[in-house]
């Protein structure tokens, strides 16, 4: 599963990326692989950064 991607690759990609299907393609692998390879080194992915935005977002905007 691993593919010989590092960690700091990973963390990369994810970074420079706006969605998980963009960052996988970049590597060569599928969603899935890339998903679970953030899960795995603990990075947050794409999504999860979006998701992270949006409820911040939700939250401002209550108070």
């Amino acid at each position: 599963m691993n593919r010989g991607f590092s960690r700091e690759q990973i963390e990369r990609v994810a970074r420079m990326y706006k969605c998980n299907q963009d960052a996988s393609r970049a590597l060569g692998i599928t969603i899935r692989s890339f998903s679970r390879l953030c899960r795995k080194y603990e990075i947050e992915s794409p999504f999860a950064r979006r998701q992270r935005q949006r409820g911040q977002m939700a939250k401002s905007t209550n108070l």
